[in-house]
């Protein structure tokens, strides 16, 4: 028999496969990706993606992907929503809103998240979504709720919200089971914590004196919790005591299970006596045998008044180094389930931020992925290894590192592609932009750029001369998609000088001072702007100093 005959090959097409496994394979991707990828290709793919694709999540898509997608899918089938004003999509909230307004597309949403709101149009975009009766999960902010009133969402079970200390107006969402509640310090009112007293899950992070006086006596009142996780980001707070926490949990919290926290310490008055009460504090029977609450406390022997004291395993996703070495460390974790425990200590961590330059890290953190680094002292070559999944680096104050250490980072963190750092510190680094080898790994590598002020504590921009931003285009031209910088410079002599940028998906401009002949240079630019024809760029700003572009002709 020949062999065409004994084997019989027949070629599958792509459209023969079932529609049960493009659902499957739909369940799998984000909206955006599977109408992007399905969709124009005929009526039965339209169909399949109409009735089950409803999860949209538009963080960090391209204008002309946004464009694309809302014109091809029917929104108000949505289920699930994301939209985000951050550095790759400024202005996207707004200019959703403007396209298609909450309260006549997306009532029927289930989901809902907003991130990097500005506080000013929050009490617009509230009232917008007062309709959304059917939401069960929002995530919002950054807002002040000054200003905001009362609001209900009758189904509203969960709550991710960043805010000011105003919280009335969430008073009155009855059936909110979850909140995790970031407080940002953005306004100068005082104002007492309210909560809804239905909660079973709270985690809150703050930056609270006083081992958190403000946050027990609201805590006092939610006899429902279950779950209960506090974060402080302070960085001057007194040694934590167990004890206190002992009596609240004791008295006003019957039904909690889970206690998860983080609670630095930095106080020069503190002694060898001091931790090992605190430890004491939290090695009552209370935490050891009737709820299995183990901690760990990192101090070094050479900064006594330094480190951090946290729940085992660890909680939380960013973890503060807040001391020179872990030779002091001590924990409460029974030595028979060490061994077992101790590989999954930091299997949540992603972020790390350097508060001291920690010589040696400890062995849980192998266990961590390590996707962002926040730098405030220099990083101590024991921990690059550890970098191979890191994106995002974040520099903020003076450091020591040299051209060679800052190469030998870049090297082995493949993954790197967005850089906060001071014009002064990228100078350093480069050897004022001549480092051949440093200047290509950069470029290479890096697709989100921001020039942050030299002083951490500032939150503007750093300013950019001509000059130097001239040697940032040359630089960073072939891969960067984002840029954040200050300029002192007419729009006309910036402009040119932009342009090179081919890949550029947005942009922020902090403009400082007042130019002859320009008395508002963001006006000139969006006039500038309106007078072509062919503009798909959405431009907008918060006031006359600050320009935003989110590029339109670029996938």
């Amino acid at each position: 028999m020949s062999e065409p005959k004994r084997f019989k090959r027949e070629s599958t097409l792509f459209e023969h496969l079932p529609n049960e496994l493009f659902v499957e394979i739909f369940g799998y991707l984000n909206g955006v990706d599977a109408v992007y990828a399905f969709s124009q290709l005929n009526i039965r793919f339209q169909c399949l993606l109409n009735y089950y694709v409803n999860n949209f999540d538009f963080k960090s898509v391209s204008k002309a992907k946004f464009n694309y997608i809302t014109q091809l899918h029917d929104i108000h089938r949505w289920r699930s929503l994301c939209l985000s004003n951050d550095d790759n999509t400024p202005g996207q909230i707004k200019y959703f809103s403007q396209l298609f307004p909450p309260n006549e597309y997306i009532h029927q949403l289930e989901s809902l998240t907003v991130l990097h709101m500005k506080p000013e149009n929050a009490q617009e975009f509230l009232l917008q979504i007062r309709s959304l009766n059917n939401l069960v999960s929002l995530s919002i902010g950054l807002i002040c709720g000054l200003n905001i009133q009362s609001m209900e969402l009758p189904s509203l079970k969960r709550l991710v919200l960043t805010s000011c200390k105003h919280t009335y107006w969430i008073k009155n969402f009855h059936c909110l089971k979850s909140l995790q509640y970031t407080i940002e310090y953005n306004c100068n009112h005082n104002q007492n914590l309210i909560f809804p007293i239905t909660l079973k899950y709270l985690k809150i992070f703050y930056e609270e004196g006083r081992d958190g006086n403000a946050l027990r006596t609201i805590l006092q009142q939610m006899s429902q919790l279950t779950r209960l996780a506090l974060y402080d980001n302070a960085r001057y707070s007194p040694m934590p005591n167990g004890k206190i926490w002992e009596e609240l949990i004791q008295s006003s919290l019957p039904l909690l299970n889970t206690f998860q926290f983080f609670f630095p310490f930095d106080q020069y008055l503190n002694i060898s006596s001091d931790l090992n009460q605190t430890i004491e504090s939290f090695s009552t029977p209370f935490y050891l045998f009737e709820k299995h609450w183990f901690i760990r406390c990192d101090r070094s022997s050479k900064s006594l008044f330094m480190g951090a004291l946290y729940s085992l395993p660890f909680a939380f996703s960013r973890m503060i180094i807040n001391t020179c070495s872990f030779d002091m460390s001590i924990s409460t974790l029974p030595i028979s389930d060490f061994d077992e425990i101790k590989s999954n200590y930091y299997t949540r961590v992603n972020t790390i931020v350097f508060n001291q330059e920690c010589k040696v890290p400890h062995v849980g953190f192998l266990s961590s992925n390590i996707v962002d680094l926040i730098l405030k002292v220099n990083l101590p070559t024991s921990w690059i290894y550890l970098l191979t999944k890191l994106r995002h680096l974040r520099i903020i104050a003076d450091m020591q590192m040299s051209s060679a250490d800052f190469i030998r980072l870049l090297e082995r963190a493949p993954n790197l592609q967005s850089l906060t750092i001071s014009i002064i510190q990228l100078k350093i680094l480069t050897d004022k932009f001549t480092n051949q080898i440093v200047c290509h790994q950069l470029s290479q590598q890096i697709q989100s750029l921001t020039i942050s002020h030299h002083y951490s504590d500032i939150p503007n921009l750093g300013i950019v001369s001509v000059r130097l931003l001239c040697s940032l285009v040359r630089i960073f031209s072939k891969k960067c998609q984002h840029l954040s910088l200050a300029l002192m410079a007419h729009p006309n002599t910036v402009r040119p000088i932009l342009r090179r940028m081919r890949q550029l998906r947005s942009l922020h401009i902090q403009w400082r001072h007042v130019y002859i002949g320009v008395d508002d240079p963001v006006a000139y630019w969006l006039q500038q702007q309106s007078t072509d024809p062919t503009a798909l760029d959405f431009v907008h700003t918060n006031d006359k100093n600050d320009l935003f572009v989110w590029f339109g002709n670029r996938f």
